[in-house]
């Protein structure tokens, strides 16, 4: 290995910008460059990525802040520095006459770098420490061929590595194995030593770990029901959490309330949360506060909740909206008041403690 002897700083810049942990070096004109995942084409490493001609997308691992890179031009490959905890090397062609090193949505730093072939050193310090991080890259004039990772330390430089590359079977399967773990691990966490049924265990909504906490015997029960009572319990109930947060009479949720009414799903565009947020917030209705279920840790909205039921009750999964609107309804009623309401489900629907018995 031969050490250049001359060396051109081409940027020493303490301020770099940067978002979603993304940098780029490019030449010419356009600075956003189309499909960003032709870059890592090559799966030689996950740091740079250079399988577009012109154009090197780099990974930062500081999300969104102001970074430092310095970057320089040697006339042949330098000696390797090993403080660096992350390196890696690819080839990079400055096509046009401009080239830029640049924070994605950050401003641009223009470089003088004669048109070539060019192997590029990417250099990370810290890279796994928020806005400690620091990077170099090293350019000198050479052959293209095909990247590699020359060092690496840190955890969050290893998952990018191994993110940006085809995993093997094995690696695969391995993944399945602690996904599967993971899945048990947190149905022990919320259901204990209960076996849920795979309806209820695959049932996917915002707030159904909390149904499990608050009322397990009533969440069980409901998942012995078939769809049609589902929908059934999924209406009345949000209509009781609209009348105890007083927005049962408001004329824009009208259509709303007519079809709960008849046990029917909410129409378009009442199953769409933001246009239920954007009532919401044009109301005239007082918003008030109860203490949170079940120990009143902090205090909530009842009219939040109640407006989050409308859109939950429509979920495609009865099961699922059913679940997201019992929630609902306890922190309408809050600490001192949800046992009372999910009693007067229990009341409602006798078919309840059937299907527990």
């Amino acid at each position: 290995m031969e050490t250049g002897e001359r060396v051109k700083v081409l940027l020493d810049e303490p301020r770099v910008f940067v978002t979603y942990g993304s940098a780029s070096l490019y030449s010419g004109e356009d600075r956003f460059g189309g499909d960003t995942g032709k870059a890592w084409r090559d799966h030689s490493n996950g740091l740079a990525g250079a399988g577009r001609k012109g154009r090197m997308h780099l990974t930062v691992g500081t999300h969104t802040g102001w970074v430092p890179f310095r970057v320089e031009l040697h006339d042949a490959e330098p000696a390797l520095d090993d403080s660096w905890g992350e390196i890696v090397e690819v080839s990079f062609t400055a096509a046009r006459k401009k080239v830029y090193l640049q924070g994605l949505d950050g401003d641009r730093h223009r470089l003088e770098l004669p048109r070539d072939d060019y192997r590029v050193r990417y250099h990370a310090r810290n890279f796994d420490r928020e806005k400690e991080d620091s990077y170099l890259l090293q350019l000198w004039p050479a052959a293209p061929e095909r990247g590699r990772i020359v060092k690496q330390t840190s955890e969050e430089a290893a998952y990018w590595h191994r993110a940006r590359r085809p995993l093997t079977a094995a690696e695969r399967a391995e993944d399945e194995r602690q996904e599967a773990a993971e899945r048990e691990r947190q149905a022990r966490e919320r259901w204990g030593d209960r076996e849920p049924g795979e309806r209820l265990r695959n049932a996917e909504g915002l707030h159904l770990p909390a149904i499990s906490r608050l009322d397990i015997d009533l969440e069980f029960a409901v998942a012995g029901l078939p769809d049609d009572a589902h929908r059934r319990i999924a209406s009345w109930v949000t209509l009781r959490c609209l009348e105890r947060a007083g927005l049962i009479g408001v004329p824009k949720l009208a259509p709303a309330v007519a079809a709960l009414r008849r046990g029917e799903r909410v129409p378009v565009p009442f199953d769409d949360s933001g246009h239920v947020w954007a009532v919401l917030r044009h109301l005239a209705v007082p918003r008030t506060e109860v203490p949170a279920p079940p120990d009143g840790e902090y205090d909530q909205s009842p009219q939040d909740w109640a407006a989050s039921a409308i859109f939950h009750s429509a979920l495609d999964d009865s099961l699922a909206a059913v679940l997201e609107v019992l929630v609902c309804i306890a922190y309408v009623h809050g600490q001192h008041g949800y046992r009372e309401a999910f009693a007067g489900v229990r009341a409602a629907f006798p078919e309840l403690s059937a299907a527990l018995s």
